[in-house]
């Protein structure tokens, strides 16, 4: 594990320093390769919230299919929940 502070600034700054993993990644001098096959979601095998209202929520239902990656975004401090 890298404890380490290599650069803070803008993305653009980032990608110029060698020794950042995150400015390799950004620049494309290190990639992530795409799977050639990936998993397809089932429609059986889900996590399902019915009618969620808490915080921010109004009576939301949605289901999340499992054996897949799931991201709920939002802005900061909206207490989001996720799985994987």
């Amino acid at each position: 594990m890298v404890d380490k502070l290599w650069h803070s600034g803008t993305a653009e700054e980032v990608k110029q320093v060698e020794n950042s993993v995150t400015g390799q990644y950004l620049s494309g001098r290190k990639q992530i390769a795409v799977p050639k096959k990936r998993r397809k979601p089932t429609k059986t095998k889900v996590i399902e919230v019915q009618e969620a209202c808490e915080n921010n929520l109004k009576n939301i239902s949605v289901k999340f299919p499992l054996g897949v990656f799931n991201c709920v975004t939002g802005v900061s401090g909206s207490r989001k929940i996720y799985f994987s």
